[in-house]
């Protein structure tokens, strides 16, 4: 029997009970039900949605939609253990994970899955889809389901269960599951508990799927972390394997129906007395995102930077010139303008740990232009190997006086390049005259420094020609929940950003050295 031909009996025989039932029905349900529990993608042929009927669509009980972008969440679900999903509203992505616990409970003996929301109610409506296709299925499906209540289901013959909870501080802690999910997690108020509740549970090789819609007040949230954190994600360069997670974006046209006119006609239906506070742009951001840059990026009333001043510098970066000096890792030193005589150079370091997390970053700034002409950022460089490269840097501009943050492994950098015998090191001086090396960003210096290139950017005194660099200062917040403090959004970076701005804070400390001419006192022409 060839495929189409089972499929035309199945559709037949699937609904058909009691004394019409005969053999050759109980054999087709017996072979759809196999081949059901070994693909998730055939069991979805049988799943039903409720859709509310509006006057742009008739809703009501449709079979479930197999768009492109629900294909790519089904391969990530069937391959991949830990999942972000970054999502515009209504693309159906609830729905799909809903029949995939369904399913998984189904045909999975012993699997217990928790469903996470963010009120008892939320939990409720994610359980209650499950409810919905379950009771849409042919009756072969059915399986004895226990208990009927709004926080759990279960099947005691497979000995699976579903169940959803609120997520509060205490939720999940003595549970230990095969499949987590967190649905809205951004609006999760403790999402950071509930994941170290499911831990144990990713730590045995258990799925954990995390999908949300960006809040835009909300600067720092677990979600936009391990979106971030996910390699390949498109945000922000990520070596190596990042977090594990793998970082899924659907923008609001993966829905059919949604072109730009679609997208003007809702951003003009949308009232500014209804935004609690977001312009219509920023609300269409948010919900119906067209790039994960537009997503993810802090409004204007977070960011510590001007969001749109930050647009115009991505728009005229630089690639890296020519390097020609000898000896030079072209892969780690990055070079957008040539040095120039007479030219006044800074250079400042901010290092990171080298193990892949935060960056390394040195630039050397133009302190005559504020122009950053070379520069180095790197995730898995030690301490140590930035002082050779940063030196290699600091050579192509006559050794220009350089701080280095020493707050943490910053030290190590200065320690080495000491050793490898660079003079113009730079350093603060106490009130006694004695000085010390390198640069402390503590309490009593970030604020400044913050203070000083925040104003400098927003007033285009500053010229990036690293685009990533640049997406590091989108990162940067004032963060109400820490009095207002500037710093890295969660997930984020200020790395680069901080390296920017103790070359600026510090551009006054460059010695002045003019070049003369020798003037020229007359031109005489002769025939």
């Amino acid at each position: 029997m060839t495929r189409e031909e089972h499929n035309r009996l199945i559709d037949i025989a699937a609904w058909v009970i009691g004394e019409k039932e005969n053999e050759e029905h109980r054999k087709l349900k017996a072979f759809e039900a196999q081949l059901c529990a070994m693909s998730f993608p055939r069991f979805l042929r049988w799943c039903m949605i409720v859709e509310p009927p509006t006057l742009e669509s008739p809703g009501g009980i449709i079979p479930f939609q197999l768009w492109k972008s629900t294909r790519i969440i089904i391969k990530a679900l069937l391959s991949k253990r830990l999942i972000v999903i970054l999502k515009s509203r209504q693309i159906g992505a609830s729905w799909l994970i809903a029949a995939y616990v369904l399913w998984y409970a189904l045909h999975k003996r012993g699997a217990n899955i928790l469903l996470f929301s963010k009120g008892e109610g939320e939990a409720a409506e994610l359980l209650d889809k499950c409810k919905r296709i379950y009771s849409h299925l042919p009756p072969f499906f059915k399986l004895e389901m226990d208990p009927k209540s709004t926080v759990e289901i279960g099947f005691p013959f497979m000995e699976s269960k579903i169940k959803a909870l609120a997520a509060t501080s205490t939720a999940g802690i003595s549970f230990t599951a095969s499949l987590v999910v967190c649905d809205e997690h951004e609006e999760h108020p403790f999402a950071v508990d509930n994941f170290m509740s499911a831990k144990p549970t990713i730590d045995a090789g258990g799925q954990f799927i995390s999908i949300f819609t960006v809040n835009k007040k909300k600067a720092s949230t677990l979600a936009k972390t391990l979106f971030k954190g996910a390699p390949g994600n498109g945000y922000s360069p990520v070596d190596g394997q990042g977090n594990g997670f793998l970082p899924l974006f659907f923008p609001y046209w993966v829905r059919p129906g949604r072109d730009e006119n679609w997208y003007k006609r809702k951003m003009a239906e949308t009232p500014v007395v209804e935004l609690e506070g977001l312009t219509p742009e920023l609300y269409m951001e948010q919900n119906y995102p067209r790039s994960v840059e537009e997503a993810l990026r802090p409004t204007s009333t977070v960011s510590a930077f001007d969001p749109k001043v930050l647009e115009e510098m991505l728009e005229d970066v630089s690639r890296p010139i020519k390097i020609t000096a000898e000896g030079i890792d072209t892969r780690v030193v990055k070079l957008y303008k040539d040095p120039v005589l007479g030219g006044r150079y800074i250079g400042a370091t901010d290092t990171s740990h080298g193990v892949g997390l935060d960056f390394s970053v040195t630039v050397v700034m133009n302190v005559r232009t504020g122009e950053v002409v070379g520069d180095i950022m790197n995730k898995n460089m030690s301490p140590e190997e930035l002082a050779v490269h940063s030196i290699k840097l600091m050579d192509l501009f006559q050794k220009p006086t350089w701080f280095i943050e020493t707050n943490d492994w910053g030290q190590v950098t200065l320690v080495r390049a000491q050793a490898l015998n660079y003079r113009q090191l730079g350093g603060t001086t106490d009130k006694r005259g004695s000085k010390t090396l390198g640069l402390r960003t503590g309490p009593a210096n970030r604020p400044v420094i913050w203070g000083d290139l925040i104003p400098a950017i927003n007033g285009h005194q500053i010229t990036i020609h690293n685009a990533d660099g640049i997406r590091q200062f989108m990162d940067v917040i004032r963060n109400a929940e820490n009095g207002g403090r500037v710093e890295a959004m969660s997930g984020g970076h200020d790395d680069y950003p901080m390296a920017v701005g103790i070359a600026w804070y510090k551009r006054d400390s460059v010695p002045i050295t003019e070049v003369s001419y020798e003037p020229i006192s007359s031109l005489t022409w002769r025939r």
